[in-house]
């Protein structure tokens, strides 16, 4: 009897470990859109990869045919941050740790949680790439917050300042382990009953 009660006591032990590990198992990339424009995030180690596709827009962005400014916030923490690639001009762009507002990067400080970049205007386009290194602290890159300033033509801000969060699109295998957790769990009340 003790062995039955060992073995279904390490089956369910099995069970619950499967099922957890298929929740907790994080996604690598995340995606956002609004208004036609499709934001996505992906991480790899330090290294967060922003991609904006500004070609289908829509909305109060319609008109939009520029990017001033965009920041990334609740990124854990860091002691460094590098802007590593960006489209066109905005390689050059300035990289503050203040907040986003309609004039720019010139909010409150956020130093070593978050990142503010601007400069010249770059033409919206689509599979616009930023890449950002992170270094020291703990870093948490898994759902950013966005915030982006688009412009019309010359000084003219286009729609609201976008401000949400990026979040997380579990992998396939992910919802492969949470499937295979829950079939384990069904398979031992199942059988469970049986032996009952």
């Amino acid at each position: 009897m003790k062995t039955s009660a060992t073995k279904t006591l390490f089956s369910k032990a099995v069970a619950t470990l499967a099922l957890t590990i298929g929740v907790a198992a994080s996604g690598q990339a995340g995606e956002l859109t609004y208004q036609g424009v499709t934001f996505t995030s992906s991480w790899s180690g330090n290294l967060l990869t922003l991609e904006i596709d500004a070609a289908n827009r829509t909305g109060d962005w319609l008109d939009a045919s520029t990017i001033g400014a965009l920041q990334l916030k609740d990124l854990g923490s860091f002691s460094d941050v590098t802007l590593v690639s960006a489209p066109g001009l905005a390689a050059n762009w300035t990289l503050s740790s203040n907040e986003l507002n309609a004039n720019g990067c010139g909010g409150g400080s956020h130093a070593g949680r978050s990142l503010c970049v601007s400069g010249d205007r770059v033409a919206l386009a689509d599979n616009m790439i930023f890449q950002f290194s992170f270094s020291g602290g703990a870093p948490d890159l898994e759902a950013p917050h966005l915030k982006v300033n688009f412009f019309g033509e010359g000084d003219r801000k286009v729609g609201s300042l976008l401000s949400q969060t990026i979040a997380p699109v579990p992998e396939p295998q992910t919802y492969a382990m949470l499937l295979g957790g829950l079939g384990l769990v069904g398979f031992m009340a199942r059988r469970k009953r049986k032996q009952g």
